[in-house]
């Protein structure tokens, strides 16, 4: 064994400068403060490489630190510090090699030039023991680069820490890295209250299982499982687009096939009407011949009867009443034809008069209508009676001017108003659409928002980039609703700042700038959430305390922001701050009250509830702008109904009409006078017969005339007839042509489809008539037509997603399919059975990795744990500790017995088979998967979870058996509450010194150091329960050195080979020996 011989100490806390002497077991006493746990610190400062665990038994909470041992700390405020200035100290340990009878030293060398910088150097010499001269140049200790230079036999020099546990693990016998946290252990007593953190922490050392390889194998396995899963849906949507493209395809050449049936049908129309045709003007032309002959017949007799019309007026001419006779009657027909005109034109005077005095009627309904409305109404009431054109001509005018006067003014209002309805309408739609999204719980965000999560979402996407972009205000809870208002206020537009994950900022901040570039998105807030750290926890009594976040970022984002905002209630308060605010939302910064306007925080977006008051707001604004809608349209409607009576087509007419009356008067007054004259004329009896006789010649020639005219006519209409269908013969000839080629043509497009075309053609066209057929197929070629447009769109449609779920370049067209076609045969045939096999092969790594490094690794370490429990358990059996014995238990865990069962199954028993697929994955399948997502995830609670998982000691559970002297026995977990102090302390000595046991004996470079310190050993235990222990580690290969106080020393001093006390005058600390009671 290497033995601690001798330590040297100088400026260490009290001892200035003290060489004390360690026998093969020690005991270190002293009053409380003397220095017993300072030794203790200077063995372990040295032997562990790091100051991180001083006196932790003796201060739990003192945590000493290495200034305050280098300087000798007082506590006292008036000098903290018994050393000032440029200080050197030293620690050296002498250790005694049995087996090769040879001494060496380890030890530190401290520099400090001020409080807090300290510099440390660590050295090994062989061959030498503690001289004075090796620490002191005359009397003053030697700093670390004079220590050097004057031992010229140091072997290693050690500027690190790592440097120098290398080297204290070599000397010691390559032991392993768990000495440097069990002598820290050893020295931190804590009674045992819970037996798994015991065992943690003094039995079974943490030992690592490496799964980054494995994590990596699942993640690229699950990786790939989803490209191959992402390769059959795309696959899955070609196969969609190839499904609608045959269905477009069959309907084209289905429309195909109609359209020779069309056209071939409007052929054989074509023939049948053309025959129709050349029959119906054969009919014509008979019908003329026989309408000529009837008209040469009507000529002749009418011929005759002129003859003897003519003679006769001749004979009459030579007679002077006559003639006057004559001349009155032409004069008569002159008058009527014009007192028709006229009597006409008063029928439409008095529609127009009608249609005016409704419209005036209307208007005398309106308030303040002008008076000459009202007159104009009175005068055209009793048209008959008017006597003053000119009169009427100036109401009508004056009429006329107001109505345009008034127009003119209602359709300025009218158009206010449709602007104003307009513009009402527009809100209504964008409050709808407001409305549909908060339905879908979607808040509406400023539009240059909108589009910069669009345009990230999209490139993320792209790229794979997970998770997706936040708007701030979606990650945030109001914890107090009581300071919504300010908090709302407070933040303004930052609460549509976007939020990113910190390693995806800078592709974010690239399409921000490229949407800044093109004009697309200004204004928007982008958080960079890196080295936010410092912002984990929210200051009290800020506006930060108010809202809460479940993702870390937008918390340390807002903590940051609200973190230095002062929560006040009342205003008189904010100017103690720089910053602060009150609920009412009265801020202060910058030396600045201000309040902050309603508008802004009138309407939440902080919180999973906002989008409910939002919803409620924006339907209450929507039944408003609904009546103030249908208000408008009751206005405009009631302008409308003034605006008809408005119309002056009416009065306009009547203005220009009105002279018709004296006219009619006076011609009326003209046919009276000319008829009487008539009436004397004709009461000659000769005159008389011959005009009778004149009158039935001229009646019987004018019938004549008539009916000439009437064969004329339709001599005229047969010609035209004939005419017309002459030409409609030869354009249907013309269009029998074209058809016949567009025929010709279709049947050659059709090649061997043609004779079924025709088959069927001739088929439908015997059992119904050509028009039949072409009104039948005209329905069923819209129909196919409608089917193939549905199958195009449908077709597009699955085009335009595939364009851009995979930035496809092809168009989205008929002519584009065959490149998504080449696509699918490329997927099918090439990439699916590519990844098919990387997936299988990915498999399969992951497989062996998980069976050989995470499970067999796992196993090794539990089986070799539960060894280590009987080796200890061996130790233990013979030994008692008042009549009592102890056996240290192990079990499957209770809340991790799946994995116990799985990770200590026999899997190389199932190597033949696959781990995923197997008798092994059919019975651990649910372990397994769980397993495998937690690899696959990253972030940091699942980096705890994994931290346990791969820990070997998660998956037993511990206890400790307590065998008595009658055989029977208890379990400590189940006691240890109802345990004394004494009681609970023997385990852990026990533990821990066999833990030290094996921890030496594995080492692997010959004989080793058989070092164990215990600070404050033995606390409340009994005589008898010491004695035991002290017995037991009597029997172990351990150098023991324990510090306890005085009271201790008639139970412990006697067991020990040396016994020291340590003593101070407050001052200077120093160590004697004792001896039986005597210094």
């Amino acid at each position: 064994m290497k033995k601690l011989t001798r330590m040297k100490l100088i400026n260490w806390h009290r001892f200035s400068n003290c060489t004390i002497d360690f026998g093969g077991s020690t005991l270190i006493s002293g009053e409380n403060g003397a220095g017993k746990s300072t030794l203790l610190d200077a063995i372990q400062f040295v032997v562990t490489c790091s100051a991180n665990a001083f006196n932790k038994a003796a201060h739990e909470n003192g945590k000493r630190k290495l200034t305050g041992y280098i300087r000798c700390k007082t506590g006292k405020e008036n000098q903290p510090y018994e050393r000032t200035g440029q200080i050197s100290a030293h620690i050296a340990l002498e250790f005694y090699e049995e087996s090769k009878k040879k001494y060496f030293v380890v030890g530190a060398v401290i520099d400090s030039s001020s409080e807090g910088q300290e510099t440390t150097a660590r050295y090994l010499i062989d061959d030498v023991r503690l001289t004075e001269d090796m620490f002191f140049r005359g009397k003053t200790p030697r700093s670390i680069t004079e220590f050097r230079a004057a031992n010229k036999k140091i072997k290693i020099w050690c500027k690190t820490q790592t440097e120098a546990k290398r080297m204290i693990k070599a000397r010691f016998g390559r032991i392993e890295d768990k000495f440097f946290s069990l002598i820290p252990k050893a020295l931190a007593f804590k009674p045992i209250n819970d037996i798994k953190d015991f065992v943690y922490s003094y039995v079974l050392d943490e030992k690592e299982v490496n799964i980054d390889i494995l994590r990596e194998n699942v993640r690229s396995y699950q990786d790939l499982g989803r490209t191959l899963e992402s390769v059959k849906k795309r696959m899955a949507r070609l196969e969609q687009i190839e499904k609608y493209h045959e269905e477009a395809l069959d309907c084209l050449h289905k429309d195909n096939m109609y359209e020779y049936f069309l056209s071939q049908a409007e052929l054989d129309i074509t023939g049948e009407r053309l025959k129709s045709l050349q029959s119906e003007e054969k009919a014509e032309e008979y019908r003329l011949e026989e309408t000529k002959r009837e008209l040469k017949s009507a000529t002749e007799e009418k011929e005759q009867k002129q003859e003897i019309e003519t003679a006769l007026r001749v004979e009459l001419k030579q007679k002077a009443e006559f003639r006057a006779l004559e001349e009155q009657k032409k004069e008569l027909d002159k008058l009527k034809d014009r007192e028709q005109e006229y009597l006409e034109e008063r029928r439409v005077l008095q529609g127009s008069v009608k249609k005016a005095l409704d419209k005036a009627y209307k208007l005398l309904q309106v308030s303040d209508v002008d008076r000459c409305v009202e007159e104009y109404a009175k005068l055209f009431e009793r048209l008959e009676n008017i006597q003053d054109v000119v009169y009427a001509k100036e109401v009508a005018e004056k009429v006329i001017r107001y109505k345009g006067e008034m127009y003119q003014k209602i359709q300025h209002k009218k158009a206010e108003i449709e602007i104003q309805l307009n513009e009402k309408k527009i809100q209504r739609k964008e409050l709808e659409q407001k409305i549909a999204d908060l339905e879908r719980r979607k808040l509406s965000y400023p539009e240059a928002v909108n589009r910069l999560m669009e345009a990230i979402r999209t490139e993320f996407a792209r790229i794979g980039r997970k998770p997706e972009p936040y708007v701030l205000c979606e990650t945030l809870e109001i914890a107090d609703e009581s300071w919504r208002n300010a908090v709302e206020g407070y933040l303004n537009t930052q609460r549509f700042y976007v939020l990113v994950e910190p390693e995806n900022f800078d592709i974010a901040l690239g399409i921000y700038d490229r949407l800044k570039r093109d004009g697309k998105a200004f204004g928007v807030g982008l958080i960079n959430t890196q080295n936010l750290e410092a912002y984990d926890n929210a200051p009290a009594g800020t506006l930060a305390a108010a809202v809460t976040s479940g993702n870390k970022y937008a918390r340390r984002f807002i903590n940051m922001v609200l973190g230095k905002v002062q929560m006040c209630e009342r205003y008189e308060e904010l100017k103690k701050y720089p910053t602060s605010i009150t609920k009412g939302c009265m801020k202060y910064q910058n030396r600045v009250a201000s309040a902050i306007k309603p508008e802004i925080f009138k309407v939440p977006f902080i919180g999973k509830n906002a989008f409910r008051v939002q919803l409620k707001l924006a339907k209450m604004q929507w039944e408003e702008l609904c009546g103030d809608i249908d208000a408008k349209k009751k206005k405009l409607q009631a302008i409308e109904s003034v605006q008809e009576p408005l119309s002056t087509d009416d009065d306009v007419d009547i203005k220009y009409r009105v002279d018709v009356l004296s006219k009619l008067s006076l011609v009326q007054m003209s046919i009276k006078k000319c008829r009487e004259n008539i009436k004397t004329l004709e009461k000659n009896a000769t005159l008389i017969q011959k005009q009778i006789q004149l009158d039935a010649l001229e009646k019987a020639r004018k019938e004549l005339e008539s009916q000439i005219g009437k064969y004329n006519q339709k001599i005229g209409r047969i010609g035209e007839n004939i005419i017309s269908k002459r030409e409609q013969a030869e354009n249907l000839t013309l269009s029998q042509a074209g058809q016949s080629a567009a025929v010709a043509r279709l049947a050659a497009g059709a090649g061997d489809t043609f004779v079924i075309w025709k088959k069927e053609y001739e088929k439908q066209t015997s059992q119904k008539s050509y028009d039949q057929f072409r009104e039948n197929y005209d329905r069923r070629r819209k129909a196919n037509n409608t089917n193939r447009e549905k199958a195009e769109n449908q077709m597009t449609e699955e085009m335009l997603a595939y364009k851009t779920e995979h930035d496809f370049g092809a168009a989205p067209t008929m002519a584009g399919f065959p490149e998504f076609a080449a696509t699918y045969d490329r997927l099918k045939t090439s990439e699916l059975l590519a990844y098919e096999e990387k997936v299988e092969s990915a498999r399969k790594a992951a497989e062996e990795e998980f069976r050989e490094q995470f499970l067999a690794k796992l196993q090794e370490n539990m089986k070799q744990a539960q060894g280590e429990f009987k080796e200890l358990n061996k130790a233990l059996k013979d030994i008692a500790f008042s009549n009592e014995k102890y056996e240290f238990l192990y079990m499957p865990s209770k809340r991790h017995r799946n994995y116990y069962e799985m990770i200590m199954d026999d899997f190389n028993a199932v190597s033949g088979e696959s781990i995923f697929s197997g008798m092994f994955h059919e019975t651990h399948k649910e372990v397994i998967d769980e397993l495998f997502e937690r690899l696959a995830l990253d972030n940091d609670n699942n980096e705890k979870a994994l931290e346990e998982f791969t820990d070997y000691r998660t998956y037993m559970d511990y206890d400790i058996k307590i065998i008595h002297s009658d055989d029977n026995y208890s379990y400590y977990s189940k006691v240890c509450e109802e345990k004394s102090g004494g009681e609970t302390q023997t385990p852990f000595y026990v533990t821990v010194a066999a833990s030290f046991v094996q921890l030496y004996s594995n080492n692997i470079g010959g004989e080793a150091a058989g070092l164990v310190m215990f600070d404050e050993a033995f606390n409340n235990m009994d005589d008898e329960r010491i004695g035991g222990v002290l017995e037991f580690l009597r029997r172990l290969p351990l150098q023991i050195i324990i510090a306890a106080p005085p009271d201790k020393i008639q139970y412990i001093g006697p067991a020990m080979e040396e016994t020291l006390l340590v003593m101070t005058d407050e001052k200077t600390s120093y160590v004697e020996e004792y001896y039986n009671g005597a210094v």
